[in-house]
């Protein structure tokens, strides 16, 4: 299965929303089937964005499911980079323009560069 930034922007956004830090085990993304959701949680839970609780295999450590609760740190400093919508069309197009890659460490590294700059920082 592909990794889909689109998705994970989306998960950010509505774990951030929720009113609780109650599980919510499968949150309801408009447009992604169930098996996609889980995976993509899994992915966030392994990047340190989204605090879960793991489930793994019996037979090795690898995490079958998670029970999402809301996001890290981590989730929300990446999370705040990413939120307008206007910077993420940014940083999707110049990745897309440039023939680049959607790498995790390319989308945070533009993000934080169109951070500072709308800080003049930059």
């Amino acid at each position: 299965m592909k990794r889909d930034f689109d998705l994970i922007r989306a998960l950010l956004l509505f774990f951030e929303a929720k009113p609780d830090p109650k599980a919510i085990e499968l949150p309801p993304i408009e447009g992604y089937d169930d098996a996609t959701i889980k995976y993509h949680l899994i992915l966030l839970h392994d990047a340190g964005l989204l605090r879960c609780e793991p489930f793994r295999s019996s037979t090795s450590e690898r995490v079958i499911k998670v029970i999402p609760f809301d996001l890290t740190w981590e989730g929300h400093e990446f999370l705040e980079k990413i939120r307008s919508e206007t910077t993420w069309r940014q940083i999707v197009s110049r990745v897309r323009d440039s023939g680049g890659v959607m790498a995790f460490s390319v989308i945070n590294g533009l993000a934080t560069q169109l951070a500072l700059k709308a800080l003049g920082a930059a």
